[in-house]
């Protein structure tokens, strides 16, 4: 989809073609956590390969993307930081501005939203409404959307993943998330599932 072949200022244009293309592309939708992890990252004035996505930062106090963690074979086990500011998320790819040394770093203790994956949701009169699978993100601000929501492999196939919009959650601690009936009325369907396609074709 990208192609990187030249060097020049040619390429250094369309590089930033190329990032306005995916910002069209990405400006109507959101994206996924789980989608961003391996994702190639490319320097974008010289189009080298600087590693792979393996893990995302988040803030949970500012409920927002803040970067990446990418690695490759040259840095084995260490992750280089680079922020969200100086990229962009393409469709297959992350694509930087500039190099980044092997010391940028974020905090060790990444935790925050990331703290929210695998719990239950619970309804506060105690309905189950399923488990966190993934954290929903607006790629061009970075800012934190939703909570995919599964139910089950059998009822993610008949009804497909539901979306939690974003909002400051009061007991996020422990295996369970509680909120309240209003939050559970603010709940999604996603256009996925058997049941979904087929009532949607009628």
């Amino acid at each position: 989809m990208y192609s990187f072949g030249r060097q020049g200022e040619n390429k250094g244009k369309k590089s930033k073609d190329e990032g306005r293309e995916m910002e069209k592309k990405r400006s109507s939708t959101m994206i996924k956590r789980q989608s961003i992890i391996g994702m190639p990252v490319i320097e974008g004035r010289t189009g080298k390969r600087l590693g792979m996505v393996r893990d995302v930062y988040t803030s949970g106090q500012n409920a927002r993307l803040e970067g990446f963690y990418v690695t490759n074979g040259g840095w084995g086990k260490k992750f280089i930081g680079i922020p969200f500011m100086d990229a962009t998320i393409g469709y297959d790819m992350i694509l930087t501005e500039g190099e980044f040394p092997g010391n940028n770093r974020f905090p060790e203790d990444s935790g925050g939203l990331k703290d929210f994956l695998n719990k239950e949701v619970l309804r506060e009169d105690g309905k189950q409404l399923g488990q966190i699978s993934d954290i929903l993100l607006d790629p061009l601000t970075g800012k934190v959307e939703a909570l995919e929501l599964s139910e089950s492999i059998f009822g993610d196939l008949v009804s497909g993943r539901r979306i939690l919009p974003w909002q400051p959650f009061e007991h996020p601690e422990g295996d369970m998330l509680v909120i309240t009936l209003e939050q559970a009325d603010s709940i999604l369907p996603c256009d996925k599932g058997i049941k979904n396609i087929f009532f949607n074709k009628l």
